[in-house]
Order: structure tokens, then C-alpha cells, then sequence
């Protein structure tokens, strides 16, 4: 009993939904391509990453901003808390048929994925995070790594 207690203790817990805030200044720090791209367009994809890296992204309340236009929009911005199952994450896109393994290569943890859909005026994101300064997206068959700055 005392040593289940000690591990409780021991263990971090594991960051919930509520605990997530995408509101702050975030930079993109890495780019790779998709495990779910085809091998033949890994290099293109890897170029188009690399055009991305340092482009920062500020969230306030009511606006997402960044000299990279999807993520400038200035009016109606909402967020909304989500927690996705490692099979759900990018769209359902992460490789059978072990999606768990594919998440733990990209430094997710084990069980549900805390996140935020953006939404802005026609179009919605969703960012996973790996740790609550560290999110994940997809676009176009790259994903990128934002750092909280």
C-alpha cells in the first residue's frame, strides 16, 4: 500500500484538457512530414516544413495573429478544451496498425491527448499537446511543433 502511494506521488500526473491554455505567443520550432505521407513526397513535404520554422503565432482572446495567413484572423476567434484518443489524433490519421506507437514516436504521453480547436471564421485547427508549452498540428501533410515562447 505505502509503495502504490509513493508511485502515486512519484508519477507526474497527466495534463487534463482543463489544464490547457493556447492563449500566449507560440513558435514554430519543427517541421517534419506526416508518418502517414508516402514515402515519394517526404522531401517536398520536409522543404515546405522548413519554410514554416520560426513563424510565431500570438493567441488572445478574440484574435489569432501571425505573418503566416491561415493564422491571422482578427475577428471571432474561439476555443474550445477537447481530449482525443491517440486513434482520433490529425483526423484519424496516425498509421494502423498501431496508432499508439506512431503517437509515442511524435512524444505524445499514453491515453487521451488534451487539445484546442481553433476556429475562425471558415476554416477550424486543432492543436494536441505533447506537454501544456508544446502543441502539435497538421497542415498538409507536415506536422508542426509550436513551442510557448
Amino acid at each position: 500500500m505505502a509503495l502504490a502511494c509513493i508511485a502515486l506521488i512519484a508519477t507526474p500526473p497527466a495534463t487534463r484538457a482543463a489544464d490547457i491554455s493556447i492563449l500566449g505567443q507560440w513558435e514554430i520550432v519543427e517541421a517534419a512530414p506526416a508518418p502517414w505521407s508516402p514515402l515519394k513526397d517526404r522531401a517536398a513535404l520536409a522543404a515546405q516544413g522548413q519554410r514554416m520554422l520560426h513563424i510565431v503565432v500570438t493567441f488572445s482572446p478574440h484574435a489569432m495573429d501571425s505573418k503566416f495567413k491561415p493564422f491571422n484572423c482578427k475577428r471571432r476567434v474561439e476555443y474550445e478544451t477537447n481530449a482525443l484518443a491517440v486513434d482520433a489524433l490529425f483526423q484519424g490519421n496516425l498509421p494502423e496498425p498501431n496508432p499508439t506507437a506512431a503517437a509515442a514516436q511524435l512524444g505524445f504521453p499514453k491515453g487521451d491527448i488534451p487539445g484546442v480547436d481553433v476556429r475562425c471564421a471558415k476554416t477550424m485547427f486543432t492543436f494536441h499537446f505533447r506537454d501544456p508549452s508544446t502543441a502539435l498540428i497538421n497542415l498538409d501533410r507536415v506536422i508542426y511543433t509550436l513551442k510557448r515562447q
